[in-house]
């Protein structure tokens, strides 16, 4: 089986990468791409992170994350969540220009009791499209904000930073919701329905791999199976087995996309005993088979 590897700390992943900057914080890091002179990244393999990655960008190279291809053109943010599949295709003949913050869950006090809280739309993005357009406005904007983030990050003797660049980021996060055209009150985790579905959509995105009943996820968050499954119908209008389900055929759709694996060996990696009924299931909910899929 083709490794997939996996990054749980940032200081991993920036050695792993072949970026030499000095880390402030354990559990956020910043860095200008223009100031980094090599940058590994990490094409021959895919991998996850298990921490939070912001992207700016004004010229980029070719990216993969999860099922999704990205050109590396033009001015974007990039929100990805941990455990997305990523890999990317590095040309040392082509210019960069951008930021990436790296930073775990607890760097915004999100998951300050193991609990995610989301309050921001776009980290609650699991499962989807995790590219944003941006207008020139837009992205002068944002280049004005990263800078000023940098620049605090660099403030080694400054005894606020810490605090100054985590309302920097929640900035950031509100910005994009701005240019978005995003209602702010459909990213606010307020109520307790929200914060079980923010939480249940965390730990099938780090367990669907390997947990496929509704089960498994009520006993870990402590709850009846008929009210998760009740609380996720009504959040997201779907029921919780339809959301695991739909996850572990975002990580089949990755798998495909992205490594040389058979269908035996992703049917394996999904916990599936029958390559058979694996690509039955996938069909059923994709909509073709695995092999066309790929092809495709």
């Amino acid at each position: 089986m083709s490794a997939i590897n996996n990054y749980k700390d940032i200081s991993g992943f920036l050695t792993a990468s072949a970026i030499d900057i000095k880390m402030r914080f354990k559990d956020f890091v910043i860095f200008q791409w223009e100031d980094v002179k090599v940058y590994n990244c990490l094409s021959d393999i895919p991998y996850r992170k298990h921490f939070f990655e912001i992207t700016f960008q004004q010229e980029g190279h070719p990216v993969k994350l999860d099922h999704y291809h990205f050109s590396g053109e033009g001015n974007k943010l990039f929100f990805v969540n941990p455990y997305r599949l990523q890999a990317c295709d590095a040309d040392e003949t082509s210019s960069f220009n951008g930021f990436t913050i790296l930073f775990t869950p607890e760097f915004l006090h999100i998951a300050a009791t193991g609990s995610y809280k989301q309050q921001e739309v776009f980290l609650s993005n699991y499962f989807n499209h995790p590219e944003m357009v941006l207008t020139n406005d837009a992205a002068d904007a944002f280049m004005a904000l990263f800078k000023k983030m940098q620049e605090e990050y660099e403030e080694e003797h400054n005894l606020f930073s810490r605090a100054i660049i985590q309302h920097y980021l929640q900035i950031l996060l509100l910005l994009a919701q701005k240019y978005a055209g995003t209602d702010p009150a459909t990213g606010a985790a307020t109520n307790r329905p929200q914060e079980i579905y923010n939480v249940f959509m965390n730990l099938v995105q780090q367990h669907s791999l390997q947990q496929s009943g509704v089960k498994w996820y009520a006993d870990q968050m402590h709850l009846t199976i008929r009210h998760l499954s009740a609380t996720i119908k009504n959040i997201s209008g779907r029921t919780a087995l339809q959301v695991i389900h739909n996850a572990r055929i975002h990580h089949a759709k990755s798998l495909l996309r992205q490594t040389s694996l058979t269908i035996s060996e992703i049917a394996d990696a999904l916990h599936v005993e029958n390559p058979d009924y694996f690509s039955a299931f996938f069909k059923k909910h994709a909509g073709i088979n695995p092999l066309k899929y790929r092809q495709s």
